[in-house]
């Protein structure tokens, strides 16, 4: 896996954004960071201790940027730890992104800001590129959600949705599929790439948020939502829970570039372990359409597990399932020659 590769191309999110600058260079000292940390293995053993004091100037860096994304105000007067204690005071960052930050200030930040007598080994150069590219790229996640929602929130007051086309009256997973059909006419403007159209599940978060805001605003909306497994047991993350009086549904987004067909059954498969491990019983699986006016298919279920019933729905392109169920008898086909 390459980290910087992955920064580089979610820092390509704001390119056309005043933000660009300020999040280029963050990159660019992880880049220097890893420059010298190669140039460190090669016996300048001494460049071990600037690879911490650039990661140090990335994490300063990324955590201004952040801030005036979040919150949409100018850092250049507030110190990083007055940033730090904003964040931890208001509940900013989501718990992943938090758990990341934790570890970095921690073990690296504030280690190699007080103490100037510290000297770091190969080991440590590497651990902290690490950790603050992680920590970086699950910040700029966050970022791109929330720019995503705040542009979505402006085009659909420039260009409001009949709301009037989603029934109020209809049950919460009836009424939400209703939006995810109208919210697939607007996807395919949102991609990017021109080989291979595509748009992350980050961006998508962010304008669906906003999406089921504007139109349902007595519905409640909670992306990345945790889920309590058995007791000893890591957390699921579903990607969507809502929830409207007594009515509770998950939603879980799936982003494939190819087979659908796949992805529909094993995406179908890890929504109903959310939906078990939760006791919702209503759940919807959506594939977006990438391409401008793909057809969009319905499909409902119902699974039974022991005495409980759970109602599933998928929502998917129909061409794409049509084309990836024949490469799929293509390739069976000529295995079998």
């Amino acid at each position: 896996m390459d980290l910087l590769k992955l920064l580089k191309n979610k820092a390509e999110y704001f390119s056309a954004s005043e933000d660009d600058r300020g999040i280029s260079s963050v990159v660019s000292h992880i880049e220097i960071a890893e420059r010298h940390y190669e140039n460190g293995k090669s016996g300048d053993d001494y460049l071990f201790n600037d690879v911490i004091y650039r990661s140090n100037q990335a994490f300063e860096g990324a955590l201004k940027e952040a801030y005036r994304v979040i919150t949409g105000k100018n850092p250049n007067k507030i110190t990083p730890h007055q940033i730090e204690k904003h964040f931890e005071e208001n509940d900013v960052l989501k718990e992943r992104v938090l758990q990341l930050f934790t570890n970095y200030r921690t073990e690296w930040r504030n280690k190699s800001t007080h103490d100037y007598k510290l000297y770091f080994s190969e080991q440590e150069a590497f651990l902290s590129i690490v950790n603050i590219s992680a920590f970086i790229n699950i910040l700029l996640d966050q970022m791109v959600e929330k720019q995503a929602y705040d542009k979505e929130s402006e085009y659909l007051k420039r260009s409001p949705v009949e709301k009037d086309l989603i029934s109020a009256r209809k049950a919460l997973h009836d009424r939400i599929v209703d939006i995810l059909l109208s919210f697939s006419k607007e996807v395919p403007d949102k991609a990017v790439g021109s080989v291979i159209p595509r748009i992350t599940l980050a961006a998508l978060t962010g304008s669906l948020t906003a999406f089921v805001n504007n139109l349902a605003e007595d519905i409640s909306i909670y992306p990345k939502f945790s889920i309590m497994r058995e007791k000893g047991r890591r957390k699921y993350i579903a990607d969507f829970f809502l929830q409207k009086g007594e009515d509770k549904l998950i939603i879980e987004i799936k982003n494939p570039i190819h087979g659908v067909s796949r992805v529909l059954s094993d995406g179908t498969e890890q929504l109903l372990n959310y939906l078990t491990a939760s006791g919702v019983e209503h759940g919807i699986l959506y594939i977006p359409p990438i391409l401008q006016n793909e057809e969009m298919e319905v499909t409902k279920l119902t699974k039974s597990i022991g005495d409980m019933s759970y109602s599933l729905v998928q929502i998917y392109p129909k061409k794409r399932l049509n084309k990836s169920i024949q490469q799929t008898t293509n390739a069976t086909a000529d295995e079998s020659l």
